[in-house]
């Protein structure tokens, strides 16, 4: 600050006044200093997080770099899913130029450095709601579509503009023209169309400070022409252009357990509110394991900071902060019995005339831990495993059997005359004739008649409030989505405004009726039997590890209920199910591989079609059962059909522990 020279004799004489003057020269100079101090902060506080300044005579540009999603396993530690590294081509708004001009020019930039060196096909795909071309626009058929994505961006920018909601193609268009200096004088028509698109897009996406825009990604360093576009943004160093590392979801198994991993995208309208501390172009987990357990397998971005001096050479490096990587995620699901589940379901689905759908789970009866959860199906890419509900058949029966035995009921001796027709209620059939049968021939053999008197005389009712504890029609405790099914009722039907007599009392005794369960429900309904009476929830996560290997959370075996079962009747229903498979040549036939004795129930359940569903739910070894594994056919038409795709789960498990 330049000092006022004054005469001596002058300035004792205006001492006052220049006492006043001091003051307004210094808070004058006060204020100039505060506000460049301000403009300085914000320079380092409000460009920080992404940009380029100047500090000390250096170059400090931030960028940011993404933290590696968290990796997933099976339960005997096979990689499933991983990240693969590649470059993305990316625009910061903390570098880019200030004039519009010039940053319209650090596009048109890029957009011809990806033609040139072959990659226009890595661009970005984008949400615009224009089809067509500059100057000839209209809206897209999308936005048609409340429910789309490109209906929910556009209504998020028309409120963001303050514009018309009934705004035209045109007026759109003329718009973004306006907004973002895209003269028909300066570019050409398709330049204008590409600009458009990106603007918009970066809308879309609240580009800005904290939010960079991706203008292309996937360019592998081992590839010669997406090499070159790496050399070519790196050696030009185009204003706002930059190049980032970044991974990509890798699936090992692919094909294989889809249904039960997942897939990873980007956030959309429908799951927007779930992650609203996310960046609106994030990558999160969608469905399946990818969405479920997101939280563990979330990594965070970080800031790499860059030092050069004025001829550009890096003279210091850091993070801050640095990027964290996700967590690794370990399941209960043994991939390869996951493998040999689908290929059989295929296989038999494939091979069956009228069967379209296929499920199967398998699970450990000592922990409720799932070691397949399989689904296949040639017209739905639904898991029908978790999601598919049907009637249980047969398999039915033996929890039927197990609560009249522990309320006495009936006892061991307790018998019912089959000649293949019940006497009563209009003379269902049974498929066999089978004389005198006590419990164990009724589940052995799978008579109808003995289940029908059992059904009709005490009421369904006493039955599933034990095949409900035991895992039927409640949920299993998975953490992926379930449907919890249907318990055949009186009161089910008189809240849905269906009927109900005395006839469902029998058909529900035999798995009938209006049962239905998803197979999951059935492998732990069996598990609790075979256990003694013990339902555990199910479930998939086995233990969360962070990336040095420590254990973060590790899942706790969790009982749901316990059913008390007498020893001398767990015998019998056990007995019983080791005789379905010892009587029968064709389930001997299909075991007899497995190199441990399998037992079990099969399960044959009318649906109103020509074809009925096939299912098979049993166990192995029977002195000390490991494995429970639950089939269902659509229109597999028998149970033995079902019996076989459980075998090759059977097969592969035991050959895995004579490997070991």
């Amino acid at each position: 600050m330049k000092k006022s020279r004054v005469d001596s004799k002058t300035r004792s004489s205006e001492t006052t006044r220049n006492k006043d003057y001091r003051f307004f020269v210094l808070a004058a100079v006060f204020l100039v200093l505060s506000l460049l101090f301000s403009v300085f902060l914000a320079i380092t506080v409000i460009k920080g997080p992404s940009g380029e300044y100047e500090n000390d005579g250096l170059t400090v540009r931030i960028e940011t770099v993404a933290g590696e999603r968290g990796r997933i396993y099976d339960r005997e530690g096979r990689l499933l899913v991983g990240n693969a590294t590649h470059y993305d081509l990316i625009f910061e708004y903390g570098s880019m130029p200030d004039k519009r001009a010039d940053v319209n020019a650090s596009l048109v930039e890029c957009l011809g450095a990806l033609a040139e060196t072959g990659n226009a096909d890595k661009r970005v795909d984008d949400l615009f709601v224009l089809d067509g071309k500059y100057p000839n626009f209209e809206f897209c058929g999308e936005l048609s579509n409340k429910e789309s994505k490109e209906y929910y961006h556009y209504q998020r920018f028309l409120k963001k503009n303050n514009l018309d909601a009934d705004m035209s193609a045109g007026e759109l268009c003329d718009y973004l023209c306006k907004k973002y200096d895209l003269s028909a004088s300066k570019y050409s028509p398709s330049v204008i169309t590409e600009l458009m698109r990106i603007y918009y897009d970066m809308e879309r996406i609240d580009f800005g400070y904290y939010q960079y825009y991706t203008l292309a990604k996937g360019f592998e360093p081992t590839v010669p022409e997406e090499m070159a576009l790496i050399s070519y943004i790196s050696e030009h160093r185009t204003e706002g252009a930059t190049l980032i590392r970044s991974s990509e979801r890798v699936y090992y198994y692919e094909g294989y357990a889809e249904h039960v991993l997942g897939r990873v995208g980007k956030i959309t309208a429908e799951n927007a509110d779930l992650y609203a501390d996310y960046p609106l172009d994030a990558t999160v987990g969608i469905t399946g394991c990818e969405n479920v357990f997101e939280k563990y397998l979330r990594g965070s971005d970080g800031k790499r900071v860059s030092k050069y001096d004025k001829e550009g050479n890096l003279v210091e490096q850091y993070y801050s902060p640095a990027p964290i990587v996700g967590n690794d995620v370990y399941l209960t699901i043994d991939i390869e019995l996951q493998k040999a589940a689908e290929d059989a379901l295929r296989e038999a689905v494939d091979e069956l005339e009228e069967s379209e759908t296929g499920a199967l789970t398998a699970i450990d009866p000592n922990t409720g831990e799932t070691l397949v959860i399989a689904s296949y199906s040639t017209e739905s890419s639904m898991n029908f495993a978790l999601q598919g509900t049907f009637a249980p058949g047969s398999t039915y029966k033996v929890g039927s059997a197990l609560a009249a035995l522990e309320e006495g009921y009936i006892n061991e001796s307790t018998s019912h005359y089959c000649d293949k027709v019940y006497p009563h209620l209009g003379g269902p059939t049974c498929l066999g004739n089978h004389g005198d049968t006590d419990v164990h021939k009724a589940i052995e053999v799978s008579c109808n008649i003995f289940f029908y008197y059992l059904g009709h005389g005490w009421g369904l009712d006493n039955i599933t409030k034990y095949t409900a504890r035991l895992g039927l029609g409640v949920p299993t405790g998975i953490e992926l989505g379930e449907r919890v099914g249907i318990v055949a009722s009186e009161s089910y039907c008189e809240e849905h405004g269906l009927e109900w007599s005395e006839f469902d009392d029998a058909t529900g005794a035999i798995g009938q009726s209006k049962h239905a369960y998803t197979p999951l429900q059935l492998g732990v309904y069996m598990s609790s039997i075979v256990n003694g009476g013990t339902r555990y929830s199910a479930h998939v996560l086995k233990e969360v590890r962070t990336r040095t290997g420590d254990t973060l959370v590790k899942t706790e075996i969790k009982v749901l209920d316990k059913v008390e079962i007498s020893q001398g009747n767990h015998n019998t229903v056990m007995d019983a199910m080791r005789s379905v498979v010892s009587s029968s040549a064709v389930l001997t036939r299909h075991f007899e591989k497995v190199g441990e004795l399998v037992s079990g129930k099969t399960g044959t359940a009318e649906t109103g079609r020509e074809v009925s569903n096939a299912l098979f739910s049993g166990f192995a070894p029977f002195d000390a059962p490991e494995i429970v594994v639950s089939c269902v056919l659509e229109e597999g038409d028998a149970g033995t059909n079902a019996a076989a795709v459980t075998a090759k789960v059977f097969e592969k498990y035991f050959s895995e522990g004579e490997e070991q």
